[in-house]
């Protein structure tokens, strides 16, 4: 049996006291970031608590009826493979791996792989384009690229910058062939399937890693800018306990985190957290997403936790969960805010309360309402253990309980060990790292009873007529409508040079953008809003601008609208409150 080290067993023992902690106030009391200075977590901790452990680590499924079920020991045993074959291929302590691959066995062993053979990883989207993979591996500094066969084309369309490359390996199906054209200064395309099986199942690390040492680099989705790149040392798994407490997990849960690998939140839900607690996690493969086919899926592999996005939500809503029996007993969602409809009919459907989360690609889980705690409807829970989380003003006081600001994490006297190291980029950490405070850029406010309501991103936010509008919050009042799938409210001009709110909304399939939605939807607007946050404009969509994480991007949103007022224009099914004056009575009325 592999010995635990000395900062192991740290990250043992506190796993330990998370896993069995009663209640949040316990939690609170006595969670402590340990001091670590070596630390692998592949290695110090999986290893350990994988070695012999004949329980499924691993459940993987496709909708073509392919499944696979592999156990702690058997990832162990694989991903020491992984970590021989790619120290054999030149990889050395340090070098950055660039992962574009779907959700598969093989991921889950290259990651482990990749951390015990020293390297550090940047998961990538499948629907990068050849120019976005060019940029990543640029601004990344990527040695290796390891993708998936279908997607090796683009790699290979990114240009100049794979000349820098160490190696490239493809991973593909049974019937698949890796192709290579040999390229002068380009390495060949390595078929992994083909090669990784010969090396040792055992592996031993011929260096120190220290926890300050760089794991993970994720590129941002980039809602509001050009996509960030986020570093994140070795300690980041440890940070994740938070996200484990928030999740709930026990070592007995079967744990299914609907996520794409090229994220954070995947490296969050689908890997760290799960494992943390010793739990399997379920994975499921799938082209486009099937609300019908997923739900089966849950049924059928006993699902005892679920994790998933705003967006899944509201295609669950539509369908009849009474033909399922599911094996539920949590569920959480993060990644967008969920607006209490959405909470309410979640409940509805499966009898049990959808707990919110809060973090970001920078963090670990920092608010959240953890298990046992009640929910505040509008409300993403209280601040997590080993986090002090202040709401704040621009001078970096705190501002009254139920007044906005933005949402600060204190990095002094103790830094949480899930927050990022830095940015690549020097002038963006000395914006975000000020006066012993990380900030966020997003907006909130916290009640008298510590919970804390998200208002929106800093640069979403805007003044209208002296009022404040959070884009969210005028969002989840008009998603009520059941005409309504999406909604992306942004600042517009009026023609008297005012700024008011805009809608832009996407239909349910059912209805028809013309004019007479728009009186319908208007007529919603002034029956169930407050003035001061009423759109004044709205405008139908076919589909909205959304980044390759599928976050609707409000900048294009603005950049289209600016567009249209500067050339005199309106958009295709754009109408104004204005044009229903009869309708709605907007002389009497104000």
């Amino acid at each position: 049996m592999k010995e635990i080290t000395h900062d192991a067993q740290k990250f043992f023992d506190l796993r330990d006291f998370v896993l069995n902690v009663q209640s949040y106030e316990e939690a609170i009391a006595g969670f402590k970031w340990p001091r670590i200075t070596k630390f692998n977590w592949a290695l110090d901790y999986f290893d350990v608590m994988a070695e012999n452990n004949k329980k499924p680590a691993l459940i993987f499924a496709d909708l073509d009826g392919k499944e696979e079920t592999v156990s702690f020991d058997e990832m162990r045993k694989r991903s020491n493979q992984v970590a021989n074959f790619l120290n054999d291929l030149g990889l050395e302590k340090g070098d950055r791996v660039m992962l574009m691959m779907d959700t598969s066995v093989e991921i889950f062993e290259l990651i482990l792989g990749i951390m015990k053979a020293g390297g550090a990883i940047i998961p990538a989207s499948t629907l990068l384009s050849p120019v976005d993979i060019s940029d990543r591996i640029k601004r990344g500094n990527v040695k290796f690229v390891i993708a998936h066969n279908k997607y090796t084309e683009r790699v290979d369309q990114a240009g100049e910058v794979l000349f820098n490359l160490k190696g490239l390996v493809c991973v593909k199906l049974p019937e698949e062939q890796c192709f290579c054209e040999s390229k002068e200064n380009i390495p060949c395309w390595v078929d992994y399937n083909k090669e990784y099986h010969h090396y040792d199942t055992s592996f031993e690390s011929s260096f120190i890693t220290y926890s300050s040492d760089i794991l993970f680099l994720f590129f941002t989705s980039g809602t509001t800018s050009k996509p960030k790149l986020v570093m994140h040392p070795h300690h980041y798994p440890v940070g994740h306990l938070t996200t484990m407490y928030w999740l709930g997990l026990q070592p007995d849960d079967v744990h299914y985190n609907i996520s794409s690998p090229g994220w954070a939140k995947f490296i969050w839900s689908s890997f760290i957290a799960p494992w943390n607690a010793g739990c399997t996690t379920f994975t499921l493969k799938y082209d486009q997403f099937d609300p019908d086919s997923v739900l089966a899926a849950m049924e059928k592999y006993k699902i005892t936790s679920l994790c998933a996005p705003l967006s899944v939500w509201k295609l669950f809503g539509s369908r009849d969960f009474s033909k399922y029996h599911f094996s539920l007993k949590k569920m959480v969602s993060a990644g967008e805010p969920v607006n209490p409809e959405i909470s309410k009919m979640a409940k509805e459907l499966t009898g049990i309360e959808l707990r919110e989360g809060y973090g970001q690609t920078e963090t670990t889980a920092m608010v959240g309402t953890f298990p046992g705690m009640k929910t505040k409807p509008g409300s993403i829970g209280k601040v997590a253990p080993g986090y002090e989380v202040k709401i704040l003003n621009a001078q970096l006081d705190e501002v009254e309980r139920g007044k906005d600001g933005q949402i600060c994490c204190a990095i002094y006297p103790v830094k949480p060990m899930g927050l990022l190291t830095a940015y690549e980029d020097a002038q963006r950490n000395k914006d975000i790292f000020k006066g012993g405070w990380y900030l966020t850029g997003d907006t909130a406010f916290m009640d008298k009873e510590g919970f804390v309501h998200f208002v929106g991103r800093v640069d979403d936010v805007f003044k209208s007529l002296d009022y404040r509008i959070s884009p969210f919050e005028v969002e989840s009042e008009i998603i009520e409508n059941q005409a309504v799938l999406e909604v992306g409210v942004i600042p517009t001009v009026d023609k008297k040079d005012r700024i008011v709110p805009k809608a832009f909304i996407v239909l349910n399939q059912e209805y028809t953008p013309n004019r007479k939605m728009a009186l319908e939807i208007f007529r919603y607007i002034r029956d169930h809003m407050a003035p001061y946050k009423r759109p004044r404009s709205i405008e139908f969509m076919e589909e909205f601008p959304k980044t390759i994480s599928s976050k609707v991007m409000r900048k294009d949103l603005r950049s289209y609208d600016e567009e249209l007022r500067r050339e005199g224009k309106t958009g295709k099914y754009e109408f104004f409150e204005s044009d229903f004056a009869k309708e709605l009575n907007l002389r009497k009325r104000k």
